[in-house]
Parts: structure tokens; C-alpha cells; sequence
């Protein structure tokens, strides 16, 4: 569950057009496995760290998993830590965490593949969340965003606009970080993630506003979308945009998606 760096153009090109080769490598290593468990680790984008289990941040304020009540304050940089169930050579289950491991299953059939290049992993979990089943589809995305220099708004966007083949959990979890990257982009802090809610003061008028936000999101019909489009447009508090973007990933609609792609298509 969700509650609530600088990458240059050049990087992101680079990235898209070798990764996909090397993470052809990942899935046959994968594959070659058969049966059993199949562990890697990378390095985290800055403002990631994790309890070493189930609880994952992204910088202040945003958390997912779980954290207990011992653990609540413990967060470790990375590595990002990934663990795949295979089943006659196909990926079943992913999870994924940060930091040091604070227990391993006993499985003796692991095969850890060890330290990989973090754009080869962002590039083969996502290939896994454009063709695989619904439940790793969805989990798979959570791995590739959280990979070191990953900026992979153009294959989350054609996730998001995947009805055909893609389930609605795996269309929303790519629009929520769509809304995410797009946030930071509007901010001038292109694929900060963590940032920039963590370091604001938020006054009166900017809470009341996104108070505002919430509601025209929770209008029935999407009569909210036009208000909300209009918002995160044009409002002069970046905050208050921010929140517009994120409303707009969760409606589902395609204008919001639209909308992402101008924003991040823009130079």
C-alpha cells in the first residue's frame, strides 16, 4: 500500500536504447532457474531507503508496505533488494525491499544473481510489467522506479493507456508514479521523486486549496477532471499542482495521462 536524480536527457536516451539487450540477460537467468527463488540487488535512486523488509520510503512522504511498530523509524539507504518466485522458468511473485536484509527465507533453491546494473534492472522489471500476468505485473513496477537514474516515463505511460492487455492495479500504480514524475518536472526538480513535499512549509490557504483539490476529485461522473486539469495548469501554487497531478493519475482518465505526457515531453 501507498500512503502518502537528476537524470540527463542524454543518461535517459542511453538507457533506452541499450537496456533492453542486458535485461534480455536478466529474464534468461530468470528463466534458467526452473523452479525456485531468484534473488538481484541495485542501487536505489537518491531519497529511497527501506526497514529492510516490507517498508519501503520514498523520501518523507511517501511509504509503502509496512513498517512495525519497532521499525517505524529505521530507514536505510539502498541497495534495492529483489526476490522472484519462478515457476517452471516463469516469474509468479516479486518482492522487493531496501536496505539490508533483516531475515532470508530458507529456500535452497535460490540462485542470486548478485549485483546488476540498475538500469538493466529498471529495464527487465519493466518488460515484466508490460507482458506478464496481472499480480507481477503490478508488483514489477515498483522495482524499476525504484532503480538508480531510471526516468521511465514513456514505457509507464504506455503502460497506463494499455486497457487491452494491462489490469486496472497495473494501469493505476504506473499513473501514480506518471503523476509523480510529472510533479517533479512542473517543480524544476525533473526525476526527484522524493522531493519537493518534503522540504515545504505549508501554509493555511495552500492546505485549504488542496483541500479543494481532494474534493473536485471525489465528484462522481469525472466532473472533477476538467477543474482538476485547469489546476494543475495553471494554479500559482506548485503544491496545490501537484496534488492536482496526483488526483488526475488515480481518476484513471485518459486526459490526465494526456496531460502527463505533455508535461514530461516538454524541454
Amino acid at each position: 500500500m501507498i500512503r502518502f536524480s537528476h537524470l540527463p536527457m542524454a543518461g535517459a536516451i542511453a538507457i533506452a536504447l541499450t537496456s533492453p539487450a542486458h535485461a534480455q540477460d536478466i529474464a534468461q537467468r530468470v528463466s534458467a532457474a526452473r523452479n525456485g527463488s531468484v534473488e538481484l540487488h541495485f542501487a536505489s535512486r537518491p531519497g529511497v531507503c527501506g526497514n529492510g523488509d516490507e517498508g519501503i520510503s520514498v523520501g518523507r512522504t511517501m511509504h509503502m508496505g509496512r513498517y512495525d511498530a519497532n521499525g517505524a523509524a529505521y530507514c536505510e539507504p539502498g541497495p534495492v533488494r529483489v526476490r522472484l518466485r519462478v515457476e517452471d522458468g516463469a516469474v509468479r511473485d516479486i518482492r522487493s525491499s531496501v536496505g539490508q536484509l533483516r531475515q532470508r527465507a530458507n529456500d535452497e533453491r535460490t540462485t542470486d544473481l548478485g549485483a546488476v546494473p540498475a538500469a538493466t534492472a529498471a529495464a527487465y522489471f519493466l518488460q515484466l510489467a508490460k507482458t506478464a500476468n496481472s499480480h507481477v505485473s503490478n508488483v514489477a513496477i515498483t522495482p524499476a522506479i525504484l532503480a538508480d537514474s531510471a526516468y521511465p516515463w514513456h514505457e509507464l505511460l504506455a503502460i497506463a493507456r494499455d486497457t487491452l492487455t494491462r489490469s486496472r492495479g497495473t494501469r493505476s500504480s504506473a499513473a501514480l508514479w506518471l503523476s509523480r514524475f510529472a510533479g517533479a518536472k512542473i517543480s524544476g526538480r525533473v526525476n526527484d521523486l522524493a522531493a519537493p513535499d518534503d522540504d515545504e512549509t505549508v501554509s493555511d490557504e495552500s492546505e485549504a486549496r488542496t483541500s479543494a483539490v481532494f474534493a473536485l476529485s471525489q465528484l462522481r461522473n469525472h466532473e472533477g477532471i476538467p477543474p482538476l486539469l485547469q489546476v494543475a495548469q495553471t494554479n500559482d501554487d506548485a503544491r496545490v499542482r501537484r496534488q492536482a497531478l496526483f488526483w488526475l493519475g488515480q481518476s484513471g482518465d485518459p486526459r490526465g495521462l494526456d496531460l502527463f505526457e505533455r508535461i514530461l515531453a516538454a524541454r
